[in-house]
């Protein structure tokens, strides 16, 4: 069976991604959260911000460039936000998002590894990879001093950064594929656009 990290997804459409932006900043009107994200841009709405970039610059910039461990934490930060959007679109569908994200706050990353894995979203190397950069994450978050990172058999994350940075680089695009698996992203984003001007017609009317 292939698992949906494995299976290649579409590219949000960046036409439509200009014209959902430009509609929601010309309106004023803000869906109460919003997340398409490709590989090279992104469109969020976070409390009531428009987040948006079309390059790898901003949350485009999910592989870390330097051995620093701010940027490979804010990496992580990425890595872990997409896995909530998953685990909310395996579970909730058309459901209460904010609660949801409140009961995220005390599930480990772990856990959500393990959730990822029991309903079959990811395959057994996406798994085996994930707690990988998962102990990465847990050293840094405890140490400022990145040398107490081991990464790979008899390796640091320092002697093996190149290959940290490629398994980075595989997961975020594999978690990309789940995402756009439960939540087909050019949807989303006619089912939003659709949703917003059918509220400032009725406004107007």
């Amino acid at each position: 069976m292939t698992t949906p990290d494995l299976i290649k997804f579409k590219e949000p459409s960046m036409e439509l991604m200009h014209e959902l932006s430009d509609f929601m900043t010309e309106n004023r009107i803000r869906p109460s959260k919003l997340f398409i994200v490709g590989k090279t841009h992104h469109l969020l709405v976070y409390q009531n911000i428009i987040n948006e970039g079309y390059s790898r610059e901003d949350f485009g910039v999910v592989i870390p460039s330097r051995l620093e461990r701010g940027d490979i934490l804010d990496s992580f930060s990425k890595i872990e936000l997409i896995v909530n959007e998953i685990l909310e679109a395996k579970v909730l569908k058309e459901g209460d998002s904010n609660r949801f994200s409140h009961l995220l706050e005390g599930i480990t990353f772990a856990q959500k590894i393990n959730l990822l894995n029991s309903w079959n979203l990811i395959s057994e190397d996406t798994f085996q990879i994930l707690h990988r950069l998962k102990s990465v994450r847990n050293v840094l978050a405890h140490s400022w001093h990145i040398e107490n990172a081991i990464y790979g058999k008899n390796k640091t994350l320092k002697t093996n950064f190149s290959q940290f940075k490629e398994d980075i680089k595989k997961i975020w695009s594999r978690l990309i594929n789940i995402y756009d698996f439960l939540k087909p992203q050019n949807k989303e984003l006619k089912k939003i656009l659709k949703q917003l001007k059918n509220i400032v017609n009725a406004r107007s009317s």
